[in-house]
């Protein structure tokens, strides 16, 4: 199964990468596979209820149905996440909006320089935001 960026998938098995603890999560897509050339893993950020301290955006249970409630794509926790973790129903759950894709980008390109994770490497950093942009213009979503 292939996804792109900005989609939403369902994992039985998310593993964080800081930590190696494993969780069911939904993944919010930052680069597919495809993008990130690590076979069978996809580059997401962590989709929590919890009320992050900063770097989240806010998904509303009303524009996001399949959510439980209203929840949170937490920028500041980007994880490799390998694809044997996803639940067995129909993926990628749902996908952001356009109009909160293009929001997301700005939060995205801010925790890039500031958040020193797996995604501030140069090469990682660079990669996100090209593929970034031609998902914006259009060209990839």
């Amino acid at each position: 199964m292939t996804f792109l960026i900005g989609d939403i998938p369902f994992y039985d098995r998310y593993i964080f990468t800081d930590t190696g603890r494993i969780a069911p999560h939904y993944g919010f897509v930052l680069l597919p596979e495809k993008a990130t050339q690590y076979q069978s893993s996809n580059l997401c950020c962590v989709i929590t209820s919890k009320t992050p301290k900063a770097w989240g955006f806010l998904l509303l249970r009303t524009k996001y149905p399949f959510l439980d409630k209203n929840s949170y794509i937490c920028f500041n926790r980007k994880d490799l996440v390998p694809k044997s973790g996803l639940d067995n129903k129909i993926q990628p759950r749902g996908r952001l909006s356009r109009s909160d894709l293009n929001k997301t980008f700005k939060l995205l390109k801010k925790s890039l320089y500031i958040i020193k994770d797996f995604a501030s490497d140069k090469y990682i950093r660079g990669v996100i935001i090209y593929e970034w942009k031609k998902a914006i213009q259009g060209k990839i979503i």
